[in-house]
C-alpha cells in the first residue's frame, strides 16, 4: 500500500517537469515571455523535481525488487537510467548557461539571438528527453 503514494508523487513530479519545460520551450520559441525570470524560477522547481524523481524512483525499484539485466525489463530499465544520466548532464549545462547569463541580462531583448535560440532549444531538448523517459516508463509499467 505504501507504493501507491510513492508512485503518485513520482508521476506528479514528472508531470511538473514535462509541463514546465514544454511551457518554457514554447514560450521562449514564440516570444510570449520577454524575461528570464520564469526560467530562473523554473530551475529551482526542476532540480527539486529531479530529486523527487530519483528518491521515488529508488522507492519504486525497492518495492518491485532488483531486476536482472538479463531480462527485457532489466535492459529497458538500464536504457531508462542511461537516458536519465543524459538528462541530468544536459540539464546541468542548461542551468549553467542560465547562471552564466546571470543578473546582467533580464530581458530576452538583451540576449544575442544565438543565445536566445540556444535557451529555447535547451528547454525543447529537455522536454523531448523527458517525454522519452515517460515512454520508457510506460514500457516498464505495462510491457
Amino acid at each position: 500500500m505504501a507504493a501507491l503514494p510513492i508512485r503518485t508523487l513520482h508521476v506528479l513530479a514528472m508531470a511538473a517537469l514535462v509541463g514546465g519545460t514544454t511551457g518554457l520551450w514554447y514560450s521562449y520559441r514564440s516570444g510570449t515571455i520577454a524575461t528570464l525570470a520564469p526560467a530562473r524560477q523554473f530551475e529551482w522547481l526542476f532540480w527539486g523535481g529531479v530529486g523527487v524523481l530519483v528518491v521515488t524512483g529508488v522507492g519504486n525499484l525497492g518495492a518491485l525488487g532488483p531486476p536482472g539485466p538479463g531480462t527485457d525489463w532489466g535492459r529497458t530499465l538500464l536504457v531508462k537510467l542511461a537516458v536519465v544520466v543524459v538528462l541530468v548532464g544536459g540539464s546541468v549545462v542548461r542551468t549553467l548557461l542560465l547562471a552564466r547569463i546571470g543578473d546582467r541580462v533580464n530581458t530576452l531583448d538583451d540576449l544575442p539571438p544565438a543565445l536566445r535560440r540556444t535557451l529555447s532549444q535547451a528547454y525543447g531538448t529537455t522536454a523531448a528527453v523527458l517525454l522519452g523517459i515517460v515512454v520508457l516508463a510506460e514500457v516498464l509499467a505495462h510491457g
